[in-house]
C-alpha cells in the first residue's frame, strides 16, 4: 500500500498521480477505487492497515456506458463505471451540471460519477420534454431532470 508521502491526486479528467508520476496501470487504479473511502469531503485509500488521503480535483468515477436490462422486474438503465463495475441507475440522484453534463450517485450513494460523452448520448435517448421541462423515462416512470444544487 502507498505510504503517506506519495501525495496521491486525482485530476479533473480522472487521471491518477502520485509523487512518482502518473498511475497508468489500470489494475492499480481499479484497486485504489475499490479501497476508496470518503469522510465528509475528504477521500482516503483505506486497505484496513493504513489510510492515505487522496486529493480529488474532479471525479473519481465516470459512467462510461449505459446498458438496458431488467432490474426489479422492469426494464432499467445500468451504469457501466470506469472501475469495471455495473450498477443500476438511481434516477433520483441524476443531476445536470452548469455545462449540461450529467452526474449521479454511485456506490450506494457514497460517490458522484460523471457521464462521459458517449454515456451522455445514451442517456439523452431516454429524455423527453413536456411543457418546457425535461424528464428521464426509465422503468415506465418519468423522473424530472434537476440541476446540481436543486433539491
Amino acid at each position: 500500500m502507498a505510504s503517506k508521502d506519495l501525495d496521491i491526486v486525482v485530476k479533473k479528467d480522472g487521471s491518477w498521480f502520485c509523487s512518482y508520476g502518473e498511475i497508468t496501470h489500470s489494475r492499480v487504479r481499479r484497486y485504489f477505487q475499490s479501497i476508496l473511502s470518503k469522510d465528509g469531503e475528504s477521500y482516503f485509500l483505506d486497505d484496513g492497515r493504513q489510510k492515505v488521503e487522496v486529493k480529488v480535483e474532479g471525479f473519481i468515477f465516470f459512467v462510461e456506458a449505459l446498458r438496458e436490462r431488467e432490474y426489479e422486474g422492469v426494464d432499467w438503465l445500468w451504469l457501466v463505471l470506469n472501475d469495471g463495475t455495473e450498477e443500476p441507475l438511481d434516477p433520483r440522484t441524476l443531476r445536470m451540471l452548469s455545462d449540461n453534463s450529467f452526474i449521479c450517485s454511485v456506490k450506494k450513494g457514497k460517490f458522484k460519477a460523471k457521464f462521459t460523452l458517449s454515456a451522455y448520448w445514451q442517456l439523452v435517448e431516454h429524455v423527453v420534454e413536456k411543457n418546457g421541462e425535461f424528464f428521464l423515462v426509465v422503468g415506465g416512470e418519468a423522473y424530472p431532470l434537476r440541476r446540481e444544487g436543486d433539491g
